[in-house]
């Protein structure tokens, strides 16, 4: 156990951290893991890059295809009535 410890504490350092999660309970691991890798996210302050699209312009489109689609669905089955 004590060199368990020794070698834990030798290498972990603040910027590259050792953590011990008990792995008796998958939810609780699953959990923890999942903590770390939030927190350590939030702490790096990463943001999201500048879009080079225009998001309003692709909804135009998608839904202008996306009535002409219905459209054509309904033309093609009042032909087959």
């Amino acid at each position: 156990m004590d060199a368990y410890e020794d070698a834990i504490a030798l290498t972990s350092t603040k910027r590259a951290p050792w953590y011990i999660i008990p792995a008796n309970h998958k939810w609780f691991r699953n959990l923890a893991v999942s903590q770390i890798i939030a927190d350590t996210m939030d702490e790096m302050g990463l943001q999201l890059p500048a879009t080079r699209v225009d998001i309003a312009d692709i909804r135009r489109k998608y839904h202008a295809a996306e009535r002409e689609e219905q459209g054509s669905a309904r033309q093609k089955a009042s032909k087959v009535s």
